[in-house]
């Protein structure tokens, strides 16, 4: 009698270990990877920055925009710092590998800290798209170093980038390109200011 109600429990117990799916694996993205720091050592043009971001890209998932007007969170897909931090440690990143290039070719002085300035950047969309892209799009200004002036206009932009490979990494990867396309186009408009102002 005990065994007769023991059997169809068993069964039931093994049934459901056999339908049930491993748990899926959870990956960490950094957007930032450390290659050459040779250009690290130069001063960049941007003092500070005071990055905005959208709500929907102040937390730690990546986003797809599947439609128009639909965005999703890919759950196991994270970003290992905060997207802030990793924006704001690649422009200057890049900033500085800029300065030094041109310093080295002559095309610039170096820069020092009195013609630093101040970088007010809003960012409004920085994901990757059901179609096979990467964006980012938004605008930002210079002020100065004590943040009393405005020093320009508000630059706008929009940068794009094909993805050519399945998967995060390669979308990250393409993500941290367009960063490096934003570093020049500030860097760009921040010679056009110095220009202006001498």
């Amino acid at each position: 009698m005990n065994l007769m109600r023991i059997i169809p429990i068993f069964i039931s117990v093994l049934l459901l270990g056999c339908n049930s799916q491993p748990t899926p694996t959870s990956h960490y993205y950094i957007l930032n990877q450390q290659f050459d720091t040779q250009g690290l050592e130069k001063v960049s043009p941007i003092r500070d920055i005071q990055l905005s971001l959208p709500e929907y890209l102040k937390q730690p998932n990546l986003v797809i925009q599947l439609s128009e007007h639909e965005l999703s969170y890919a759950y196991y897909h994270t970003w290992a710092e905060s997207l802030d931090d990793a924006i704001q440690k690649g422009l200057h990143q890049d900033l500085r590998t800029l300065v030094k290039k041109q310093v080295t070719s002559g095309k610039q002085q170096d820069i020092n800290a009195n013609s630093q300035v101040n970088l007010i950047l809003d960012i409004d969309h920085f994901y990757a798209t059901i179609d096979s892209k990467v964006v980012l799009t938004g605008s930002y200004s210079f002020i100065n170093t004590q943040e009393t002036q405005a020093l320009s206009p508000k630059y706008n932009f929009t940068f794009k980038a094909e993805i050519e490979a399945d998967g995060y990494p390669h979308s990250v990867a393409k993500m941290r390109y367009l960063i490096n396309d934003l570093a020049q186009d500030i860097n760009t408009n921040y010679q056009t200011l110095i220009k202006q102002k001498q």
